[in-house]
């Protein structure tokens, strides 16, 4: 889901999000951001040297500090490169502790940088986190959906250009009605309706439940449990904006 670039409002995105582009890039030159930007450059390289997975723990460490003690606001120096890096360390092969970690420098950054600026970069880190509900596990999973909960529902409209991707993950989450999960994420989901609107919820859920066979129960499940069919009525989505 989204807005086209071509209409009026997806123009006016674009221009928000290449200005605020320009503005970090010229921050990152001077003097106060440079030692930020050299060290990144250095951690980013030591991920490429990893033989194991205890190495990506001590390389994602290495990052967590650097961002710690960045200049406020944090702005991440070759973001497309961490955020891959991060999603990497996401792989469903590596273990929870590589997992955990990851989403603890996820969250650092996203303390650190604000709403602001992780609603113009959210399509770099969702590639990673979002597919983490496939293979999460019980550990894991919790801290995800903090994540979600604390960082990216509250962005509302913002969230346009990957509502339909949350959506999924959290379908994915949902589980069935006895998980231990299955409450808090419908809660989620709502969150997410209220944060955005019924309509824009709703056409992504639909788009799920269309191109995901995997999440077409949950899709409906959730469409039952908070638009029940009317006794002797037929079946009708207020759709409000």
């Amino acid at each position: 889901s989204g807005f086209p670039i071509g209409t009026a409002r997806g123009r006016a995105m674009a221009g928000d999000a290449r200005e605020k582009v320009d503005d970090d890039e010229a921050l990152l030159n001077t003097y106060k951001y440079r030692g930020l930007r050299y060290d990144c450059e250095a951690a980013l390289q030591a991920f490429e040297k990893a033989e194991e997975w205890a190495d990506l723990i001590k390389y994602l460490q290495r990052l967590q500090k650097i961002f710690q003690r960045s200049p406020e606001p944090l702005i991440v120096p070759h973001k497309v490169l961490v955020a891959k890096r991060l999603c990497q360390c996401l792989h469903a092969a590596l273990p929870a502790g590589v997992h955990l970690k990851t989403l603890e420098t996820y969250q650092l950054i996203f303390d650190k940088a604000g709403s602001d600026r992780l609603a113009k970069d959210i399509a770099f880190y969702a590639e990673g986190l979002f597919p983490l509900c496939r293979h999460a596990s019980y550990e894991v999973k919790p801290f995800l959906l903090d994540l979600l909960e604390a960082h990216f529902v509250p962005l509302g409209r913002a969230l346009a250009p990957c509502l339909s991707g949350l959506v999924l993950c959290l379908l994915t989450a949902l589980g069935d009605a006895a998980s231990d999960s299955h409450e808090r994420v419908m809660g989620l989901i709502d969150a997410t309706r209220s944060a955005t609107s019924t309509l824009e919820l709703m056409t992504s859920l639909w788009i799920c439940l269309l191109r995901n066979a995997d999440v077409r129960m949950q899709a409906l499940a959730y469409a039952h449990a908070r638009f029940p069919v009317p006794q002797g009525g037929k079946a009708a989505v207020v759709a409000t904006a």
